[in-house]
């Protein structure tokens, strides 16, 4: 009997039914690597549905002609048994064994001189059959083979190509029909959707569903074209609704394709099956991770009560080889490159029900709030720091994680509340300095009304952070609600340090409201407790709210008493944070002392230090007094930027102008207003509102300090009888018969603080009026 056919096709491919979509790039690639010479065995790897094999078959047909003998086709998925691959492919082949010859040997000389593509489809089920592949391509030079497989052969000259999830468009993109067109994702729904509903098209209204459904389906072809099947019965908005649980929707494929791929559900039971029993363990534990996880994370689920022995790196290794695990790329603020790694969400749905029906969710799951609990308290130890950043920088891409750990918090069973107080306090530099403050009031607000554990110092605190989130939001009222329960429990306890940081927190509320007689109260009673408080932030924060009531009072030399003390003790902790925080009430000082170029030096400086932190917040309030300044100093194109800037910022984050800053803000929109005209303003603001964040600081730290308007400009130092350059400054607009109103607005300062300069002013002069203070101006020629 020959050894070969004595009439062969140069390829035996099966015929595709359907086009092949979006797989345009990838063919490309794959199909250059198979030309090259020195890549004789490429591995095309994914966690099943992503289309290899459809991928494998088209370049298999746009590169035979390249093969004198062609392109061969082997199916391994009805096989499980190792021993049984070579005879799938000398069936394939149509070589015959002979009882004389083992087949191995007969295939090998079969396949040494021919110049011929095998293609080896779901290698996963006898990837113990690999080092065979080996051998064929040692023993048959010309011999190239194209695999595909959910896990890698892990033999010597192998290339591996993780064939990817197809592009699915961004959530912030343009929502119109073209812009989703753009996406292979979207182009293979409506391929497929109309395979089932002719009529069916993409349409500026119906765009964003689309891509909704794209992106939630990881960009899966076969989930895609399960879901694009529904189309003849749901409209994609109707459709997405149904995608929170995947599995139950993504049914009924083709009855001509195999049980596996007829539903998502069999298709990644396959790639579970073909997994050991501890391996089956971690990949179900796993799904406890919302967004990926990092090994050191993997590793603490793994120690949970009835974990798997073994190595979890090598478990985790494992599932990657699998193509159930991917790698997404280098864990934030890790210089050493450690991975972060996850799970498609249609695959992560998969192994979280096989994790409820293993019985040990709970235990999952307490262990999983047990470890970020500990890395959100871990950060915030570091807040005094310069590690402060970094450390928030790791918690950053872990948002889901620690969201599903609140989650867990939310059942009601007090331990599990107070871990979610515990958490959310414990999160507050966070929630504060990386724009999250309305997602951390919400998840405080909850627990507080969940928690029934009495005045403990948990509660205090999470009273606390909660009422500092409030005050960002500028809801007063809540704001001292919270703080007055804190202030409460923290004296019924006998804390002096939380008493301290209650006292200073309520003060900001009321330095926002611009109650100075509550704020100056408030003030003396924390400065007080100085001496028996053992928090050094707190002691250092409670004199600057201090200062700023003598501030209020136009007690300058007072205030920068104060603000220097504390700016020293910050220093010397190395309280970064603070420094920058200090920083900015100096620059406010400094502008009310009328020392323009002063403000802005301090005021650039805190900025500086916000960005470095990468404190949201903190770069808000800075910009606010810069755009301000700005505006003053005679930029006003700069300043409509700038404040064109922050109204974006300030939507996106929710942090509103306060009271006690909204008329300066107003003035100074005002100013910049008249000085461009209406149309050169409208196009400042829209430039400024597009503006990215990073390049609005840098503008911001790019304004010079200029000159004031004449009429503003300082006498210079304090004159013979004691007047400050700002109370010149005041006194030169009541010789032009200025109001206080009319001064406060060229000033960029309220009313109040003009009537306490003016007082200032009556009391140096020794005169009882108005009117007699500008007779002594004129007379002894002070302005």
């Amino acid at each position: 009997m020959s050894a070969s056919p004595t009439t062969a096709p140069y390829h035996n491919l099966p015929i595709a039914l359907t086009p092949l979509v979006g797989r345009e790039s990838a063919a490309a690639e794959v199909a250059d690597l198979v030309r090259r010479d020195d890549v004789r065995l490429l591995t095309l790897t994914d966690p099943g549905g992503v289309g290899k094999t459809r991928l494998a078959l088209r370049v298999a047909a746009d590169v035979a002609d390249g093969f004198a003998d062609g392109a061969w086709f082997v199916p391994l998925a009805p096989i499980t048994d190792p021993n049984l691959m070579l005879s799938a492919v000398a069936q394939a082949l149509g070589v015959w064994e002979a009882a004389d010859e083992p087949l191995a040997a007969r295939l090998k000389g079969w396949l040494w001189e021919k110049d011929l593509l095998l293609v080896l489809d779901n290698f996963e089920q006898v990837v113990d059959a690999a080092p065979r592949v080996a051998d064929l391509l040692v023993a048959c030079p010309t011999l190239t083979i194209l695999v595909t497989s959910r896990v890698r052969l892990r033999v010597s000259g192998e290339c591996e190509y993780a064939v990817s999830p197809l592009t699915r468009p961004a959530p912030s993109a343009d929502p119109s029909a073209v812009v989703a067109m753009e996406s292979e994702a979207v182009r293979l729904f409506v391929v497929r959707a109309r395979a089932a509903a002719a009529d069916f098209v993409v349409t500026d209204e119906n765009a964003a569903a689309v891509g909704a459904i794209c992106r939630h389906l990881d960009g899966l072809p076969l989930a895609i074209e399960l879901a694009a099947a529904r189309a003849k019965v749901l409209s994609p908005p109707a459709l997405l609704a149904r995608l929170d649980q995947r599995l139950r929707v993504l049914t009924g494929g083709p009855r001509d394709q195999p049980d596996r791929l007829r539903t998502m559900r069999n298709t990644i039971a396959w790639s579970y099956d073909l997994l050991d029993e501890a391996e089956q363990t971690l990949f179900r534990r796993l799904a406890v991770f919302a967004g990926g996880f990092t090994l050191e994370a993997a590793e603490a689920v793994a120690a949970a009560p009835g974990a798997p022995g073994g190595d979890v790196f090598d478990g985790v290794s494992a599932l990657v080889d699998k193509s159930l695990v991917r790698r997404l790329g280098r864990a934030a603020g890790d210089e050493a490159g450690s991975p972060r790694l996850g799970m498609l969400e249609t695959i992560r749905e998969y192994a979280a029900e096989r994790l409820e029906e293993s019985g040990e969710a709970d235990a999952v799951r307490a262990a999983h709030a047990a470890f970020f609990l500990g890395a959100a308290e871990h950060a915030e130890a570091r807040y005094l720091s310069v590690e402060e950043a970094p450390s928030l920088d790791r918690l950053e891409p872990d948002l889901d994680n620690l969201r599903a750990t609140l989650t867990w918090a939310a059942a009601p069973v007090q331990a599990h509340t107070d871990l979610g107080l515990r958490l959310g306090a414990a999160l507050w530099r966070f929630w504060q300095t990386r724009g999250h403050v309305r997602e951390g009031r919400a998840w405080l607000r909850d627990a507080l009304a969940r928690d029934r554990g009495g005045p403990t110092s948990v509660r205090a605190k999470a009273l606390s952070v909660a009422g500092n989130l409030a005050w960002i939001q500028k809801d007063e009222a809540a704001a001292a609600a919270l703080h007055e329960e804190s202030l409460a429990i923290w004296r019924q306890l006998g804390d002096t340090s939380g008493t301290v940081r209650a006292l200073f927190l309520l003060g900001l509320v009321a330095q926002h409201q611009d109650d100075v007689a509550w704020m100056a109260t408030l003030a003396e009673q924390g400065l007080a407790l100085l001496p028996e408080c053992d928090d050094p932030v707190w002691c250092g924060a409670t004199l600057v709210n201090v200062g700023v009531v003598a501030q209020r009072a136009a007690d300058y030399p007072r205030a920068r008493e104060l603000l220097d003390e504390a700016l020293a003790r910050y220093r010397g902790l190395g309280f970064t944070w603070g420094v920058a925080w200090i920083l900015g009430h100096q620059s406010r000082l400094a502008r009310d002392e009328g020392d323009t170029p002063r403000a802005m030096a301090l005021a650039q400086q805190s900025l500086e230090r916000y960005r470095d932190h990468r404190d949201v917040w903190g770069i808000v309030e800075e910009l606010t007094d810069l755009a301000v300044l700005a505006a003053e100093t005679g930029a006003p194109e700069r300043a409509a930027r700038l404040f064109g800037a922050l109204e974006a910022r300030r939507e996106e984050v929710g942090i509103p102008v306060t009271p006690a800053d909204r008329a300066a803000h107003e003035r100074a929109v005002a100013v910049a207003r008249i000085a461009l005209g209406e149309p050169g303003f409208a196009a400042a603001w829209a430039a400024g509102r597009a503006l990215p964040p990073e390049d609005a600081v840098a503008e911001a730290l790019a304004i010079g300090p200029g000159l004031a308007p004449a009429d503003l400009t300082p006498l210079g130092p304090p004159c013979a009888i004691g007047l400050t350059a700002r109370e010149q400054q005041v006194l030169r607009l009541l010789v032009n018969g200025r109001s206080n109103a009319e001064i406060g607005e060229a000033l960029f300062v309220s009313p109040r603080t003009v009537q306490v300069h003016v007082g200032n002013i009556l009391a140096k002069l020794g005169v009882g009026t108005r009117t007699a203070a500008v007779a002594v101006a004129l007379q002894r020629e002070l302005v």
